[in-house]
């Protein structure tokens, strides 16, 4: 479980001290003249379990939140201060590892696995309120009960009743080495030999026939190492991404794997391997492509 505070920083460059005063945060995005609705590249990849809810709640001003800053307060010119809008304890929460690998990607040692943060902000889960845009700071108390910062993650405007996954950071003891095992070409036997086609015209004119196509496919074999040093056994989740990057990959399949995985979409497919405590677990798979 977490205990959730949420906290607005104000800055005063007005050159006047506001004495007293009742401060509204006002949380969402306003349009722009020129603002461009292209791509934005370059963004890094959030993790799993991302999902939008649709729980209404708390005040709103057209397609904006508003969250009232509790009594008042004195704000001088020059000056930074935090206050709170947002305190909440005991939400329910699950820590995790995610591991994403990009298409033929190989690794001669492991690769740190991102620590991953879920939790939501629905009304049962004890917050009940749609969350501003901002960094999200996680604390972690140690065996001395003192708070230490253990990550932190950007999160955007998020309605109420959503399931956040946040990266907060590199797991230390937990990695993952991806290895190429064996890449080579197999024959049409094993993939399509023949093509059998129908032709309809628009006399009602139906044309069948078979014709031989020879092509080129391959078969990749996959291994990923996955080590836990934690005196605890964790599970990460293990992508694979690049599955779907390219329009002529039509035919992917998968006809060995040591794990059942689960395919998430047509680009990645993802499995959930348990790891022993200090020990490790070999994942392998088997992929034919037509590239």
């Amino acid at each position: 479980r977490i205990d959730v505070q949420g906290w607005v920083t104000l800055t005063n460059n007005t050159g006047t001290t506001f004495t007293n005063a009742r401060a509204l945060l006002v949380a969402g995005e306003g349009g722009q003249v020129q603002q461009s609705y292209g791509y934005r590249g370059g963004q890094p990849v959030r993790p799993r379990g991302n999902v939008a809810g649709t729980e209404s709640g708390g005040e709103q001003l057209g397609d904006f939140h508003v969250y009232p800053i509790e009594g008042r307060t004195t704000i001088a010119n020059a000056q930074t201060k935090q206050v709170s809008f947002l305190d909440v304890s005991g939400v329910p929460a699950a820590k995790g590892y995610e591991f994403r690998n990009n298409w033929e990607q190989g690794s001669s040692e492991g690769i740190s696995a991102a620590s991953v943060l879920k939790f939501s902000n629905a009304r049962a889960a004890g917050i009940g309120a749609a969350l501003p845009a901002g960094t999200v700071r996680v604390y972690m108390r140690d065996s001395r009960g003192q708070a230490q910062f253990i990550g932190e993650s950007a999160i955007p405007h998020t309605p109420g009743g959503s399931k956040l996954a946040l990266r907060t950071g590199d797991a230390f003891d937990v990695k993952v080495q991806p290895i190429v095992d064996k890449r080579d070409l197999i024959t049409t036997d094993e993939w399509v030999k023949y093509d059998r086609f129908r032709i309809t015209y628009a006399d009602g004119k139906v044309t069948e026939g078979t014709y031989e196509r020879p092509q080129r496919y391959w078969r990749t074999q996959m291994r990923y190492i996955v080590t836990n040093a934690k005196p605890v056994p964790v599970t990460v989740d293990v992508i694979q991404a690049g599955l779907n990057q390219w329009w002529w990959w039509r035919d992917l399949r998968v006809p060995a794997e040591s794990l059942p995985g689960i395919q998430d979409s047509a680009d990645e497919r993802r499995w959930e391997v348990p790891v022993p405590a200090n020990g490790k677990t070999e994942l392998t798979v088997t992929f034919l492509t037509p590239w």
